[in-house]
């Protein structure tokens, strides 16, 4: 849990001595950092945070604006009409930048287009959970119980383009699976139905799933990242069960207005990374079951490129043939 210590003062986060700041700013204003959904989600524990360090470095406040709504997306409006001088800047999660850009083709705003990209700050990770008392207790008792019942089993998500919904859509592809998808409004209540027995499996984050795993309530098949995650060191990846290339990351980033100077958003890309690596924010981002995911701007860039080829495909033929 996120302390009292660290959170004090995050909202409106004050500027350190000049010792600690970073290269003069092109202003001087505070810099507002609107972030794309309500207070206490994980995007906003991550907003504030960064925001302490980055005053710190940069020498000038940092003000968290919760502007939730629109699955995300409508934070990005204030911030493509700013003045272009890096005092205005968006937290998004990969949902809202990317898979919302494909999921909705007439919204207006195209985030990797229409927005500078500055830096990917924190990734939060998903996992593969099932009521305890489900007979399955592994992925592949998982996947044969789905393909003897096709069209029967459900699975939960938060809604389209989050990253448990990603993940469930990745499992049916990869094993050919026909399911049916149950939509909630958020994580938790998705947990508790299934906790419920009313849904066979879902993907849940890391700050969903981890305390009902702990508690007994629910079973943890597997992860879709890299490594095992060291919270549940015993619970295998996807990739070691045979399931190639599947990953799944929720990642959050920072972007600005188009037309900050290269300069600026260079400077606030290292106040970013450096404010990450501190060591009460890299164990505050662990015990909600994150970890810092440092980038230059280039590099979130590509990665955003990369995610947007991956994910399209999966994510239209899904919206063609699927209601949840």
């Amino acid at each position: 849990m996120i302390t009292r210590r660290l959170l004090a003062g995050a909202a409106l986060a004050l500027p350190a001595p000049a010792a600690l700041r970073a290269a003069e700013p092109t202003s001087t204003r505070p810099i507002r950092m609107l972030v794309g959904s309500a207070p206490g989600g994980s995007q906003d524990l991550t907003a504030r945070l960064i925001a302490p360090g980055m005053a710190a470095r940069l020498g000038q406040a940092v003000v968290v604006e919760n502007r939730g709504g629109g699955g995300g997306m409508l934070v990005f409006d204030p911030v493509m009409r700013a003045v272009p001088d890096g005092t205005t800047v968006t937290t998004g999660n990969m949902g809202a930048i990317i898979i919302n850009a494909i999921s909705e083709p007439n919204f207006p705003i195209k985030p990797m287009n229409d927005l500078a990209p500055v830096s990917l700050v924190a990734d939060v990770m998903t996992i593969l959970i099932t009521p305890a008392d489900r007979p399955w207790r592994n992925v592949e008792e998982l996947i044969a119980a789905a393909r003897a019942r096709p069209g029967e089993l459900s699975w939960a998500h938060p809604g389209v383009g989050s990253s448990p919904w990603l993940a469930s859509l990745l499992l049916d592809k990869d094993a050919g699976l026909s399911t049916i998808a149950v939509p909630f409004r958020g994580g938790a209540p998705a947990v508790m139905e299934l906790i419920a027995g009313r849904i066979d499996y879902c993907f849940a984050t890391t700050p969903t799933a981890l305390p009902q795993i702990r508690a007994g309530k629910v079973r943890a098949l597997a992860v879709p990242t890299p490594q095992r995650l060291a919270m549940i060191p015993d619970v295998p990846t996807m990739v070691e069960l045979g399931h190639r290339d599947f990953l799944v990351s929720g990642w959050f980033a920072v972007m600005t207005t188009p037309g900050t100077p290269p300069a600026t958003i260079l400077r606030l890309n290292r106040s970013i990374n450096a404010a990450a690596a501190d060591t009460d924010v890299v164990a505050a981002f662990a015990r909600e079951g994150m970890s810092p995911l440092p980038s230059t701007p280039e590099e979130f860039a590509q990665r955003g490129a990369a995610e947007r080829e991956k994910w399209e495909p999966i994510v239209l033929a899904a919206l063609r043939g699927r209601p949840g």
